[in-house]
């Protein structure tokens, strides 16, 4: 197997060949219902899953999810199976941001008291919690019940996850709990890292992702109306090794002051009035940087993170597409939502 980024990035420009174009969806947009979406659907690159997911729910709308979460988990196990070295650790660093978010996922339904279908639609397989052990937490009674699941595989998070778990079983922050997974995260990004080998853009980027994680914090405590007054609770959610948002600039945003993200790859953040639009606003910064890498070294790590956003954004826009058909959403209201996936 190639122990370099070249062979791996020729399957990736093939790979993102095929995601789809504008055309795709305004001619879902405009079709008739769910029915005719699904039929659109089949004849993409998606067409073997949704063929194997139609046979087992037919025309419901897990199908759909199920036919997404079965075509990145395999586009995944594609490019780590040609890959080794260097890369390889790399990809497996950048796959286990999707098992952080799976266990997110996993937390808030849980809390919610979803049923199994309900949290599986919301899964995204492609690091090391396999589809069928993420079905399996899924069916868990409830959330220590998943935690336990989680615990048994070994799984990096795992610990952090079964702790933040305990930790919400008596005060009821779910908060908390996705804070503690994610300051988990980053610290083995940060141990693996510190291995030595990675390219000086692969850490640049995990820095940037530290800042958007932090200005995401700060505008959901500055929104509760916590943290400013609390200087324990912030050093407790402020996550450190990021690149250009310091401590203080953490502490302004808290106040209020949004003047320090003018100069940063997240100055558009500043100009938005609510939660939503700074999210989208921070995918909108990694999206780019993530662009800058790939056109910076077409030989390296920027390609396969390039693609990876670009298909899970795509990812996205198809299940709320879908939902959009399912449920009647008007043409002007599903137009507006997909800009924003």
């Amino acid at each position: 197997m190639p122990s370099d980024f070249g062979y791996i990035n020729a399957r990736v420009r093939g790979l993102k060949a095929k995601l789809l174009g504008d055309e795709f969806y305004n001619d879902a947009l405009g079709g008739s219902d769910f029915r005719a979406f699904l039929s659109s659907f089949a004849q993409t690159s998606y067409s073997r899953e949704f063929d194997e997911a139609q046979a087992r729910y037919g025309g419901e709308l897990r199908t759909v999810d199920e036919a997404l979460a079965r075509n990145f988990y395999t586009t995944t196990r594609t490019l780590l199976n040609v890959s080794d070295g260097l890369p390889e650790r790399l990809l497996k660093l950048l796959l286990l941001r999707y098992d952080l978010g799976n266990l997110k996922t996993i937390a808030r339904a849980k809390s919610a008291g979803r049923g199994a279908d309900e949290v599986q639609a919301g899964l995204l397989p492609a690091g090391e919690l396999k589809p069928a052990v993420l079905d399996s937490i899924a069916q868990a009674s409830d959330l220590p019940a998943a935690a336990q699941a989680v615990a048994v595989t070994g799984h990096p998070l795992g610990p952090a996850f079964t702790r933040a778990v305990a930790r919400y079983s008596s005060d009821g922050d779910l908060y908390e709990l996705e804070l503690s997974l994610d300051r988990a995260y980053y610290e083995a990004l940060s141990e693996e890292v510190d291995k030595g080998g990675f390219p000086d853009d692969f850490k640049r980027y995990i820095q940037r992702e530290v800042d958007a994680t932090n200005i995401r914090t700060a505008l959901k405590l500055r929104g509760s109306g916590d943290g400013a007054d609390a200087p324990a609770q912030v050093e407790a959610v402020f996550i450190k090794g990021g690149k250009e948002v310091r401590r203080t600039t953490f502490d302004a945003l808290l106040s209020g002051d949004t003047q320090g993200l003018s100069s940063t790859t997240f100055a558009e953040v500043a100009e938005t009035d609510n939660l939503s639009r700074a999210e989208e606003a921070l995918r909108g910064g990694l999206d780019r940087q993530a662009r800058k890498l790939a056109l910076r070294d077409p030989l390296g790590v920027g390609v396969v993170l390039n693609y990876l956003r670009l298909k899970e954004t795509e990812t996205a826009r198809l299940r709320l597409l879908a939902r959009g058909k399912f449920y009647g959403v008007p043409r002007g209201q599903l137009e507006q939502e997909l800009g924003r996936a």
